[in-house]
């Protein structure tokens, strides 16, 4: 039997729970763990684990993590910001004295602290069932004895090449037999080591000890002060989702310096727009998304110091958003070109619990830099702060980023409806707007709500600023033509690009007692029920 027209994969059933990830390996040891007796947090865990072996250009233990969980005990759904801060000897003014306007993209100026393993512990303490040394085993196995590099992974290594090659650690775990080639079976057998470290003494032992000391010692060396101190400071934080009403349900998102309440503004602004046609639909959805970016760029920084964004999300707000919309014209704007990578997971258990989860390194490979002897790949989350006196994102000593992060959910009547996440840095709350708006007011099934055609605004321009909206090139004719009949600068990419992100997730059939998966074909992704 073939699969219906325009479909890439079947949809993943199953009664009890499931998880989806952009790598079979990582779903299939996220539902080990399910089927051990772990739960949904437990799950997501030991995906994420292989994840950052598996996908070292797109996440790492060297990386940064956000949270939404759908709680059943408590009912309620809470957040995890597992973002790690800018050293505290690092400012602005200090880069902008070297002669600096923008924030180095790589490097060791750009890395902060590593705050996803500290929240798989915290997270794991308050809602799992399960240590992380049972949880890092498959990844660390992984690290030991090999993985095969799927041809995304190839794809990252060669494109990458040039900046791998400067850093000495990443030279010789992964470049000494040239670049590697999809079907080559990779190691990294320090960080294995490191894995090990941490499943005997937990998060500790990549905040205090020798581990420590390597990154601190790697970072010096390019002129970071970021000191042990720093490193031993970080904490995970829980906070409290931002929520908009929406067709009789509510979207939750991470708050900032998180993203994912882009996505909240577009879909409040654009709650009447459902039944539009494909072009005003998209025409509008664009717009929304710049004027909603404009909100972000302009107040999301580091929580403390922002001041409250809770004005934007009430019911007016979001009408004068709409209202503010030329329906036949597109707005120009100059966006910050951004070309992040990122992995995304979901994962329902039995008990209704759901898990949200995006951690990263933030562009390919991070900063570029391995902590010497540790095979820990650090992010470059810093390379977001702005240098501009007195932004609410300026680069200050222990400041968080802005962060592209943006996981969320959907709840009806108080429970879990739709538990969705994706990859792909600015694009990662415009492709939440797509999706749920094929799903919910298009009529898609899950998967091909996934599958179908979509846009990314912004994102990945060779200009120094973009204003180009980018499709695949299985969009309509028709469509593109009255895009830039309206103003749209639109330039095409392959049918499922990488650019366009990875979206993966699990719907809650309450009527019928069942979950419906989906997962991206535009990764090597897998939605798997137990």
């Amino acid at each position: 039997m073939s699969l219906p027209e325009g479909l890439t994969r079947a949809v993943a059933r199953s009664a009890r729970a499931m998880v989806a990830s952009p790598h079979a390996l990582a779903t299939a040891a996220g539902v080990d763990v399910l089927r051990h007796g772990g739960n949904a947090v437990d799950a997501a865990i030991a995906a994420n684990a292989v994840l950052t072996v598996v996908y070292p250009a797109s996440c790492g233990i060297g990386g940064d993590a956000f949270w939404v969980i759908y709680e059943p005990k408590t009912r309620e759904v809470v957040c995890y910001n597992g973002s790690g801060r800018a050293a505290a000897a690092l400012t602005a003014a200090q880069l902008r004295e070297q002669g600096m306007s923008v924030m180095p993209q790589r490097g060791a100026l750009s890395v902060t602290v590593p705050g996803a393993v500290r929240s798989w512990e915290d997270v794991a303490r308050a809602h799992g069932t399960r240590a992380l040394e049972e949880l890092l085993a498959p990844a660390e196995t992984y690290a030991r004895d090999g993985f095969v590099a799927t041809d995304v992974v190839a794809n990252y290594f060669a494109i990458n090449e040039a900046m791998l090659r400067q850093d000495r650690d990443a030279d010789a775990l992964f470049l000494q037999r040239g670049v590697p080639q999809a079907g080559n079976i990779l190691q990294n057998v320090p960080l294995a080591e490191t894995l090990h470290a941490i499943r005997r003494r937990g998060a500790s032992a990549l905040y205090t000890g020798p581990v420590a000391d390597a990154i601190v010692a790697t970072l010096r060396r390019g002129g970071n002060p970021m000191t042990l101190d720093d490193l031993a400071a970080h904490d995970t934080e829980r906070t409290e989702p931002i929520k908009i009403a929406w067709h009789g349900a509510e979207i939750y998102a991470h708050p900032p310096n998180s993203a994912a309440s882009v996505a909240l503004m577009v879909l409040g602004a654009l709650a009447g727009d459902g039944a539009a046609d494909d072009l005003d639909w998209t025409h509008l959805a664009i717009e929304a998304i710049k004027l909603a970016l404009d909100v972000r760029d302009e107040r999301f920084g580091e929580p403390a110091t922002m001041g409250s964004v809770d004005d934007y999300f009430r019911p007016e707000s979001l009408a004068a958003m709409r209202a503010s919309i030329d329906p036949l014209r597109a707005r120009q704007r100059h966006s910050l070109a951004d070309r992040g990578g990122t992995i995304a997971i979901v994962a329902v258990d039995e008990d209704g619990r759901a898990v949200s989860l995006i951690e990263s390194l933030y562009q390919n490979f991070g900063s570029g830099i391995i902590a010497t002897g540790t095979g820990i790949f650090l992010q470059n989350r810093g390379s977001y702060f702005r240098l501009e006196p007195g932004h609410p994102n300026e680069l200050g000593g222990k400041k968080r980023p802005l962060h592209t992060l943006s996981p969320g959910m959907l709840l009806r009547d108080g429970q879990p409806e739709f538990v969705y996440a994706t990859m792909g840095g600015d694009g990662q709350p415009q492709t939440h707007v797509q999706v749920i708006h094929n799903l919910y007011e298009r009529g898609m099934s899950v998967q091909r709500a996934i599958d179908a055609p979509r846009f990314v605004y912004g994102r990945d321009s060779e200009a120094a600023f973009a204003d180009a909206v980018t499709v695949e090139s299985r969009t309509p004719p028709q469509l593109v033509a009255g895009l830039r009949e309206r103003g749209h600068v639109v330039q095409t990419t392959e049918a499922y690009s990488n650019m366009l992100g990875h979206c993966h997730a699990i719907f809650v059939d309450r009527k019928r007692g069942s979950l419906a998966g989906g997962s991206d074909p535009r990764a090597d992704s897998l939605a798997l029920g137990l």
